[in-house]
């Protein structure tokens, strides 16, 4: 099991991001690397810092405006919205997309 580095004292774990929200972790790194291998870096530390931040308090994310049924939270870090699923005191990332894109049901499975 890898922890991120600064999460060890909170609990949390990277496996708690599943697969197809790694996934969308590292096209946005492999994104930003085209221009800056440095800020690619940066920006995957402050979305873990934020995933961290939102496990430790997931209540206080809003729900996803678009499927509020779902009973999916959000939280933002930067030009990016972290969705994840809280059940009981399970906390998951469903997805992490730009603010511009476009989100489907089917994303969030």
């Amino acid at each position: 099991m890898t922890t991120h580095p600064s999460a060890a004292s909170s609990g949390w774990h990277e496996d708690q991001l599943v697969n197809p929200s790694l996934r969308d972790l590292h096209a946005i790194r492999d994104f930003i690397a085209r221009d800056s291998e440095h800020y690619a870096r940066l920006q995957v530390e402050r979305l873990l810092s934020r995933v961290e931040r939102a496990a430790a308090m997931p209540s206080r994310g809003h729900p996803v405006h678009e499927f509020i049924e779902c009973g999916l939270r959000e939280v933002h870090e930067g030009s990016y919205r972290i969705i994840y699923a809280v059940c009981g005191e399970e906390f998951q990332v469903v997805t992490i997309v730009h603010m511009k894109q476009r989100i489907t049901r089917r994303r969030l499975r």
